[in-house]
């Protein structure tokens, strides 16, 4: 979530020692009120740093064949939450998926807590403690550098003997929340999915039987469906 920040207070200076101390305490405290004090029209509430009020506009889906999209599912402030859906036109069946999404990290910052559907594989079990999870939860891989890169990969995989995934409707996959970093003006700056050939990108996957490769991409799109995110103060 987005951290909130509390402004450490100031010690108001005790009533003691020279005069010429406590003057200079008593004009630092009239310069201070002078200086929030309506001037050249303005008000209060204007000399004030508002806070960032972020939003997501993301197309409608269509809803024809399966695909995985994003829905906006609520703000707050500069948070904005994200579900990344499947939807489906048949019963998919499948043991583990990845994500990837790009944007501008400085516009833009994925927040350090996310959500996966532990109807799916079962709880998450972040990789570097598997040594806390027990034999059969899900291994869960997020790369350290997101916000220093401006992408966000998230893998999720059954372990053997563990729960695999049959869906045959729509269903969420993950819950994330996107924070804007700063003000940004329209048109906004985009938020991919990324989907194509290659590792680390938006993929459903299935474990092969062997002979059959040990992974098997079911080839599902995945789409952002143009979601670009604006800041306000």
């Amino acid at each position: 979530m987005s951290p909130t920040w509390i402004r450490r207070r100031s010690p108001t200076p005790p009533d003691s020692g020279r005069p010429f101390a406590r003057l200079a305490a008593a004009l630092a405290a009239l310069l201070l009120v002078a200086a929030s004090s309506p001037a050249c029209g303005k008000s209060k509430n204007e000399n004030r740093i508002k806070p960032i009020m972020a939003n997501l506009s993301i197309a409608a889906f269509p809803g024809t064949n399966s695909a995985v999209f994003l829905e906006k599912k609520s703000t707050t402030g500069d948070l904005v939450t994200v579900n990344v859906n499947l939807h489906t036109s048949s019963t998919i069946n499948f043991d583990a998926f990845t994500l990837e999404f790009d944007y501008d990290p400085l516009l833009v910052q994925v927040s350090d807590v996310f959500e996966v559907n532990p109807a799916l594989l079962g709880d998450c079990c972040l990789l570097n403690r598997r040594d806390t999870c027990t034999p059969i939860q899900p291994q869960c891989v997020v790369n350290s550098d997101a916000n220093s890169r401006g992408v966000f990969l998230l893998g999720v995989a059954a372990v053997p003997g563990g729960q695999t995934a049959s869906v045959s409707a729509d269903t969420i996959l993950v819950t994330l929340g996107f924070v804007a970093a700063t003000t940004i003006d329209p048109p906004g700056t985009r938020i991919k999915l990324i989907s194509g050939a290659g590792h680390g990108d938006c993929e459903i996957l299935q474990y092969g039987v062997p002979p059959a490769p040990a992974i098997t991409d079911l080839l599902i799109p995945c789409l952002d469906l143009n979601a670009t995110m604006t800041a306000a103060r």
